[in-house]
């Protein structure tokens, strides 16, 4: 279902709305539902997702998503990193999701609290088909992990994967992270679909795809796009195309040779069928993206079979953390665009 072309066909006449678009010239919060929790986001990542002005905020007519260290928080330390308490509806008032202890957490001296802050949005508008356009600037630093993408507002053919989701862009911040002579650090961007009807039927493989620089890294200004209709699904990077799906003539369960009964009925598009929400968030680290196998260019604290990873993490900070450099660890949106079909 991949295709290799290296630009965008462009569409017939078509009549566009503009459903969302924001600059940032300020943060009007009403906009968005921002996440407050402490669930690894279900891949065992090392951050609490805050409200905090120093993890989200906007200046210059850009967003800002930054990570910053749990201890440089008021209500922490070191010592409380691996002996204290994470209370995160106390802490904000709020807390968004629950499961994998995202509510409240304890540092109990075999793994400690995630020792990272950040941020990530979700758009309250929602479009199902048409265009997104998000300009952006990538965060670069060890072990950072910025992504666009997007979820369906409402899961109304269960949860993930069977649903859907759709990764306009996610990227890595190390300089380095070598697999047979590819690097697939921040001179990467990749877009991935995933579908299926449960996580270890997730046929994501089959619809993921990779543009690198030829140019250094991602770290300067990009627009990240998503074109969307009832027969494709186009991710790109400054009109250039990184993942073409095109809609399967026989539908995406048939594509995917699932077990079991069809969840999607006769929807030869579904589950890329609804309305969907975009989300912008920077992760840290986490159990499976950044693989064991790679070679990366100051060695990686921690494995993802460790019992301990986010302990592992901390405890290396002396050789992460010199490559976190200001504002270089913040994602910064320009403008977002949500435009229906």
């Amino acid at each position: 279902m991949l295709s290799s072309k290296n630009s965008l066909v462009p569409l017939r006449s078509i009549r566009r709305v503009t459903v969302f678009r924001d600059d940032f010239n300020h943060f009007d919060k009403s906009h968005y539902k921002i996440e407050v929790d402490a669930t690894g986001g279900g891949n065992g990542e090392f951050q609490i997702y805050t409200p905090e002005h120093r993890n989200l905020y906007t200046a210059n007519g850009y967003l800002y998503i930054k990570p910053t260290l749990t201890i440089d928080h008021p209500a922490f330390d070191s010592s409380k990193l691996y002996n204290g308490q994470l209370d995160v509806k106390n802490l904000w008032g709020t807390c968004t999701r629950s499961f994998n202890s995202g509510c409240h957490k304890s540092g109990y001296g075999q793994e400690i609290l995630p020792p990272v802050m950040s941020g990530k949005v979700y758009t309250n508008a929602a479009i199902k088909y048409g265009r997104i356009d998000v300009r952006a600037r990538l965060p670069k630093g060890d072990w950072l992990w910025p992504a666009i993408w997007l979820i369906p507002r409402h899961s109304v053919y269960g949860t993930w994967p069977r649903s859907g989701e759709i990764d306009v862009m996610e990227a890595r911040g190390n300089a380095k992270a070598m697999s047979h002579g590819v690097n697939h650090g921040i001179t990467q961007v990749a877009s991935t679909l995933h579908w299926g009807p449960d996580r270890d039927q997730d046929a994501h493989r089959s619809t993921h795809n990779e543009r690198h620089s030829t140019g250094g890294d991602w770290h300067s200004w990009h627009t990240y796009s998503l074109e969307w209709t009832a027969q494709h699904i186009v991710c790109l990077v400054d009109n250039h195309e990184i993942l073409r799906v095109n809609t399967p003539s026989h539908g995406f369960w048939n594509a995917g040779h699932f077990s079991g009964t069809n969840i999607w009925g006769n929807n030869k598009n579904a589950p890329f069928d609804q309305p969907f929400q975009v989300l912008l968030n920077v992760a840290v680290g986490g159990l499976g993206f950044f693989s064991d196998h790679y070679q990366y260019d100051t060695p990686k604290p921690w494995r993802n079979d460790s019992p301990h990873p986010k302990r592992d993490f901390w405890e290396k900070k002396n050789v992460w953390l010199p490559t976190w450099h200001g504002d270089n660890v913040a994602m910064l949106i320009d403008y977002i665009e949500m435009i229906q079909y």
